[in-house]
């Protein structure tokens, strides 16, 4: 129902702020990346927007110390566009790499989303300043094949971290 409202909601505003899409991508990343793992979301959100910080940062927490595995930056829908799809590309890797501080693994993973269309990078601390593409876009992040990469980053991220699913 709420992904039905979304679409709904898009077609008539493309304007809409991308906070609408605050519960599902935390929906969706709690989902894959859940606390019985050791995996931390950590809204950096308000409802007015994030200024300039990413809207999540997933953490993995090993005794007392988290590290930041994946940088999620969201967009409204209407910067759907090749020249969105870069800026917030662009954007991701400035706040991957404010992050390598923060972790404790070589790599840090982020997804780039605008609106229900997601796309997924990763960036290496010594590696290139151009992130490698993971998955290209796809244009809604509900969609079963999306769920199915969604799972497949999941579980890179899981191999980097030395995490095992039961």
């Amino acid at each position: 129902m709420m992904t039905q409202n979304l679409i709904q909601v898009i077609a008539d505003n493309p304007e809409i702020h991308e906070n609408r899409f605050y519960m599902l991508w935390n929906s969706i990343l709690n989902f894959h990346f859940p606390i019985l793992l050791d995996y931390g979301i950590a809204p950096q959100t308000s409802m007015i927007g994030t200024g300039t910080k990413p809207e999540f940062l997933i953490v993995k927490v090993a005794r007392l110390s988290e590290s930041i595995v994946l940088v999620v930056e969201l967009k409204k829908p209407s910067e759907d566009t090749d020249v969105g799809r870069e800026n917030v590309r662009r954007e991701l890797v400035e706040y991957i790499e404010e992050r390598f501080e923060e972790t404790e693994f070589t790599t840090i993973y982020g997804i780039a989303g605008i609106g229900l269309s997601w796309s997924a990078f990763k960036m290496s601390v010594n590696g290139s300043s151009e992130p490698e593409l993971v998955f290209g876009w796809t244009s809604n992040v509900t969609s079963a094949a999306s769920f199915n990469r969604m799972g497949e980053l999941a579980l890179m991220i899981d191999q980097m971290t030395g995490t095992t699913r039961g």
